[in-house]
């Protein structure tokens, strides 16, 4: 992908999450199967994992590259990447705590809104990288290691249909 449709997806697949979160009714926004998150926390979630990522796209492009170097191979596929993270996922990889929402109600029109204003915000950075940045810069990931800018975007893109997913077999859809 390049970074016009790294863009377009993030914000399609981040609008297809908050219009199904909207969609769901009090009762079925808090209700999980054991031991799973309920849809509230999922929403959550995908905010607290953007955020480091946003963050990471508005720094003086020379701080990553100084803490954490230049990419020393080529970016994945996306469906590498992907794939990456599913045997991540199915070797027991979890959520590190400070990722893992907390039990709370929560207003849900606001964590939505909250979670397109970052994702909005995410793309006006993105696309001020060209193509070679996204390839050179590379940020840790806490399951996945270091990913070049591209893959991390990427992770963003599927993370948050992964999450989605997730809130419809806790509602067994």
């Amino acid at each position: 992908m390049n970074q016009s449709e790294i863009i377009q997806r993030l914000q399609s697949e981040h609008n297809a999450f908050t219009d199904f979160i909207a969609s769901l009714s009090e009762t079925d926004l808090y209700q999980a199967l054991p031991g799973k998150w309920n849809a509230v926390q999922q929403l959550r979630h995908v905010y607290l994992c953007l955020r480091p990522i946003k963050l990471a796209a508005s720094l003086p492009r020379f701080l990553p590259l100084l803490l954490f170097g230049s990419a020393k191979k080529a970016s994945s596929s996306y469906d590498a990447l992907v794939q990456a993270y599913q045997e991540k996922l199915r070797q027991g990889g979890k959520a590190p705590f400070m990722y893992v929402p907390g039990n709370t109600k929560a207003d849900t029109e606001k964590s939505i809104q909250a979670l397109k204003d970052l994702v909005n915000n995410l793309c006006v950075r993105v696309a001020s990288y060209d193509e070679a940045a996204l390839d050179r810069i590379v940020l840790p990931h806490p399951l996945l290691g270091k990913l070049t800018m591209r893959e991390l975007l990427y992770f963003a893109i599927y993370h948050v249909g992964h999450h989605q997913q997730q809130c419809k077999v806790g509602l067994e859809l």
